[in-house]
């Protein structure tokens, strides 16, 4: 091997011993990113994926992403018969910036599947559900729900201005006051 490593030129060389570096710099964080143990390094805050900040670009996966493509473009170069330091270092610079970009795009399409969970109890108004708890007449007390919102099955705290509502009874969200539910009689 050290043959072989020795008849290159020192270009080669250096970019062979680049390329070995940055790719098993690129396996362990592949593996890293694959297992869960890493945390979002690449952390894009855009909720309509409008913004993004440029300084995104310079992290410590992308300028693995770069060396491992400049190196790997180079050493290509040289296979394609390039000899020409000027024209192999291009090759591998374009390779490396086309590695940048598609860690890029990759990464902001992912952005844009985040999903934050939250329950957003406006999205309850005009919803139908079922009395699971009495509700007392004309707001003395509290009585509970069964909605449906945003595809889950909730329980949640309600109150009418008419008449009580026995448990089983159908009923539609009017509007939300406080953390209570504003409910009345569903007309069916």
């Amino acid at each position: 091997m050290t043959e072989w490593f020795d008849a290159l030129n020192t270009l080669q060389q250096a970019l062979f011993l680049i390329a070995v570096f940055s790719t098993t710099i690129f396996v362990i964080q592949l593996l890293v990113t694959l297992s869960g143990i890493g945390g979002d390094e690449f952390d894009v805050e855009a909720s309509d994926g409008s913004s993004f900040d440029f300084g995104d670009v310079f992290s410590i996966r992308n300028g693995v992403s770069f060396l491992m493509g400049f190196s790997w473009g180079g050493l290509m170069a040289y296979d394609w018969g390039l000899s020409h330091e000027a024209m192999v270092v291009t090759v591998g610079f374009l390779v490396g910036s086309f590695f940048v970009m598609v860690n890029i795009a990759l990464f902001l399409a992912l952005s844009r599947l985040r999903h934050s969970g939250n329950l957003q109890i406006e999205n309850a108004i005009g919803a139908d559900g079922t009395v699971s708890l009495t509700i007392p007449e004309n707001r003395s007390g509290v009585g509970k729900v069964m909605i449906n919102i945003q595809g889950r099955l909730k329980e949640l705290h309600a109150i009418t201005d008419g008449e009580a509502l026995a448990k089983n009874t159908s009923i539609i969200v009017d509007d939300i006051t406080g953390s209570h539910m504003l409910v009345s009689k569903l007309n069916e």
